[in-house]
């Protein structure tokens, strides 16, 4: 065989295993904060604003990406369905549905009693059924009640092209139709009992499920087909429970015993397989979901998590045998090494499991059923058959990392020299062809750099030594060219005036090259008062060094300068020759080759430890300050495109119902006012961003927070405000903006009409002193003292009417003459009341008193 043929069966050899490494789904996991509440749940639907709900033992739980919020029912929920965007409910206390009060949402029963553990909705109306009764409800009343036989009692309903089927007895499916259970018409598979059954809503294929592990497609008006999948054996061995539709040739299969399959139903073909060795926290699935972002809900033991095919992220740190912390990772000729701190992982096929292992169990046990203590199955004979055994699939084949021999400790840098991998840690320095390994130099190291100028290896160690490389033929020689440079090296890197450069703890050092020989070095002091690990990157001429918070620029003088500050020590590293730092939105690089990388998607990850394209600079390798290691593929395309619009959740601090497009009054709050907004999003907690505006309080925005969905008022005056919040996704889409106008009353002393029912009374009690001071003249001053308070309270009236009727935008010392101005009119008509005052004294008038008589007064 020539060496061309053998290059050439070596780069398809790799090309098949990086095309079948494709890593698993991305994961998320949810689930309340409240240990009061329980997480199992058998049932899951999402309505048209994105809010996901859940059956849960004390009511229903409500889930917007953030929140948790539970709707408590008189007991134990069972099933939920959606008709026109109502949320209805049936469980051990009946049926019902949730309904919006105020600020919360309450349950409101439809009818009491028996339990119902199955719903649905087809044409406008809900289906219920208890183990005896079938309920045909419209316009919240109970239409239509079917009695099941005694001897075949209710167990479950599903739905076929709008056509309700109910399944009775064992494995007899009767139909609805006009009100009436009758033998159906439809072709379904008879001979298995259908486990369940959901339409795809674009093309209206039905996908059904059977005991047996079997599932069919419809297409149109088609019998059902049964679907020859590759995982047929596995999922009739472990328990087939549930199926949803991912999209129009994706399906996912939720097994009692083996996780979750997604499929392509076009080829049978397994794409990903996710149960307890993948990252789905218990293998038991209570209830599966596919949501309107295509991602797929599945409730278990320990939560909910939230499986998503089409985000351009896959994980590959779930496959065994990768022990420790995730330090680095590398790409080189189609396979991949992993750096950590137990030492240097390759990936690759697991051999052992070529042949999948297997395991001898009885297959003709009694099925376990959700609601299996509802069911009584009436007749049916109590004989047991003898048991049958076979052999049980338990692990499908895959991948493994395999530990690469000769190499221990801490691996803390990988790096491609000529088309071989250079290692470097605690053990030293190592070249890695396969598992087969050559050492370097055996001190422990802190860095390494491979100089393109100089042809040669850096290594800097721990004990401030820099030690140089060169190779020679199938051997590493050292050449001495830096032994007198004593510092703690923390990273090197060059600029493309061929200049090396390296950080080391307070100094950073110029190393001038030309034609592949050192000519010069230059030390610079750099303050770095936190002692960080300092690291740098040239961008074109220009070099940047990082420390303490810092950004420092090489203003060729001979000195770095301030650029900028930087968000922390755990916001910016150096790793594979890049720099990256997180602006507090995103991350970011200042090369220039990697920003055609879609970097926002980064934005999913608060914290990193470690960034580097693969081979072909499309992709990315991620590892998360959780010890997650993912592969970002720039070329995929998100399926989750659907914006959820945001939402007014609770407004704190006053008992109102906010319409949306009204204005909202509301009295002046004692304690602090907030307005809690939400945008469901299930990518990322995190990852959406509001900002709110009010205006007639401030001018000007606030800031893109993850916190500030919500908006605090610890006191707000009376006036007239108009609240606008925006949302912002990870992508940088932003929402329409949501404009809530309200007016916050002031207290009811200070209201107009408050101060007309002071000046009536005062002017009351004025009239009154006139009378009885013309009887006797010791009443004269209170008299006075009468008008005088009328009199302010008369223009506080007239003041408070003006500001409430006309709103006056104006300066601080404009308003303040205002105030004098109004002030000022208390005088002249005091003076008058006055003047009436000592004319009525001295009998100038005559008044006409309320019994119709004259007084001289």
């Amino acid at each position: 065989m020539t060496p061309r043929v053998l290059l050439v069966l070596l780069l398809m050899h790799a090309s098949q295993f990086l095309t079948a490494q494709v890593g698993n789904s991305f994961l998320t996991h949810y689930s309340p904060r409240d240990e009061r509440i329980d997480y199992r749940s058998m049932g899951i639907v999402q309505d048209a604003s994105g809010l996901i709900y859940f059956t849960n033992k004390r009511g229903v739980l409500e889930f917007d990406g953030k929140n948790w919020h539970l709707i408590t029912t008189p007991g134990a929920v069972y099933t939920l369905c959606l008709l026109q965007n109502q949320l209805y409910v049936g469980g051990v206390f009946g049926f019902g549905k949730i309904v919006q009060k105020g600020s919360e949402k309450v349950f409101q029963s439809v009818f009491a009693k028996p339990a119902i553990f199955s719903s649905l909705v087809a044409a406008d109306k809900l289906y219920a059924v208890s183990e005896s009764s079938l309920f045909i409800i419209s316009a919240d009343k109970i239409e239509t009640e079917i009695k099941a036989d005694s001897t075949k009692l209710f167990h479950g309903l599903i739905e076929v092209r709008d056509s309700v089927f109910v399944k009775a007895g064992f494995q007899q499916v009767m139909q609805v139709r006009k009100n009436r259970l009758v033998k159906t018409t439809l072709a379904l598979p008879m001979e298995e009992e259908i486990v369940f059954a959901t339409a795809q809503k674009k093309t209206g294929d039905v996908l059904m499920g059977t005991e047996a592990g079997s599932v069919y497609l419809m297409r149109g008006k088609s019998s059902p087909e049964l679907l020859s999948l590759q995982d047929a054996t596995y999922l009739r061995q472990n328990t087939l429970e549930f199926g949803v539709w991912m999209n129009e040739k994706q399906i996912a299969l939720g097994t009692l015993l083996g996780g979750v399959l997604l499929i392509d139903i076009t080829t049978g073909a397994t794409i990903d397989h996710l149960d307890f060795s993948t990252g789905l926290p218990d293998n038991e699935v209570f209830a599966l979901m596919a949501d309107q972002n295509g991602g797929v809900w599945v409730a278990h033991e320990y939560g909910f998590t939230r499986i998503a095919p089409s985000l351009p992220f896959r994980s590959f740190n779930h496959f065994p045998g990768l022990n420790g912390n995730l330090l680095c990772i590398q790409s080189i000729q189609g396979q991949v090494y992993v750096g950590t701190t137990l030492g240097l992982y390759l990936l690759a096929k697991d051999e052992s499991s070529s042949s999948r292992s297997s395991l001898t169990v009885q297959t003709n046990q009694k099925r376990r059923s959700r609601f299996g203590f509802l069911r009584k199955r009436s007749g049916e004979s109590s004989a047991s058959a003898p048991p049958s055994f076979e052999t049980k699939v338990v692990k499908p084949v895959g991948y493994a990392y395999k530990k690469v021999p000769g190499i221990e400790g801490k691996v803390i840098q990988l790096i491609e020299v000529n088309g071989k991998l250079i290692a470097a840690g605690l053990g030293g320095v190592f070249e890695v062809q396969a598992d087969q390994v050559k050492a370097i130099a055996a001190t422990p190291v802190k860095t390494i750099f491979f100089s393109t100028s100089l042809q040669q290896l850096l290594v800097g160690t721990y004990h401030n030594q820099v030690k140089t490389f060169v190779a020679n033929g199938i051997k590493w020689n050292e050449t001495h060219l830096l032994d007198t440079l004593n510092d703690h090296i923390s990273y090197a890197f060059e600029d493309n005036l061929q200049n090396i450069w390296m950080c080391g703890s307070n100094k950073a050092y110029r190393i001038e090259t030309l034609d592949g020989a050192i000519t010069d070095a230059t030390t610079f002091s750099i303050s770095n008062s936190s002692l960080d690990e300092m690291v740098g990157v040239a961008y074109g001429n220009e070099v940047y060094l990082a420390a303490s918070g810092e950004f420092k620029r090489f203003d060729h003088k001979n000195s770095f300068v301030r650029y900028d500050s930087l968000p922390g020590p755990h916001r910016y590293f150096a790793s594979a020759g890049y720099f990256w730092f997180n602006d507090g939105v995103q991350w970011r690089t200042v090369d220039a080759r990697l920003r055609s990388l879609k970097l926002q998607w980064l934005g999913l990850f608060p914290n990193l430890r470690f960034l580097a394209p693969d081979e072909n600079a499309q992709s990315l390798w991620i590892i998360t300050a959780n010890n997650e290691l993912y592969k970002f593929n720039n070329s995929q395309t998100s399926g989750d495109d659907s914006h959820f619009p945001l939402l007014l959740r609770q407004v704190r601090g006053q008992q109102i119902n906010v319409i949306k497009g009204k204005r909202v009054t509301m009295d002046q709050p004692e304690n602090e006012l907030a307005f809690e907004f939400i945008q469901p999003d299930y990518i990322s907690s995190h990852a959406m961003q509001y900002r709110y505006q009010v205006k007639g309080l401030t001018n000007g925005w606030t800031s893109w927070s993850n916190s500030n969905h919500i908006a605090n008022f610890p006191y707000l005056p009376p006036g007239d405000y108009e609240l606008a919040m925006q949302s912002r996704d990870v992508l940088g889409n932003e929402s329409k903006i949501e404009i809530i106008p309200f007016e916050i009353l002031p207290p009811y002393w200070k209201r107009w009409w408050f101060y007309a029912l002071e000046f009536g009374f005062f002017g009351i009690l004025m009239l009154l002193s006139v009378k009885l001071s013309v009887a006797n003249e010791k009443y004269r001053t209170v008299s006075e003292v009468l008008s005088l308070l009328t009199v302010i309270i008369f223009i506080q009236f007239l003041q408070t009417a003006i500001t409430t009727s006309i709103e006056i935008r104006s300066s601080p010392v404009f308003e303040f003459f205002i105030q004098v101005f109004i002030a000022l009119i208390v005088f002249p008509v005091e003076n008058y009341f006055r003047k009436f005052m000592k004319a009525a004294a001295e009998g100038k008038f005559q008044l006409k008193v309320k019994f119709g008589k004259d007084v001289n007064v």
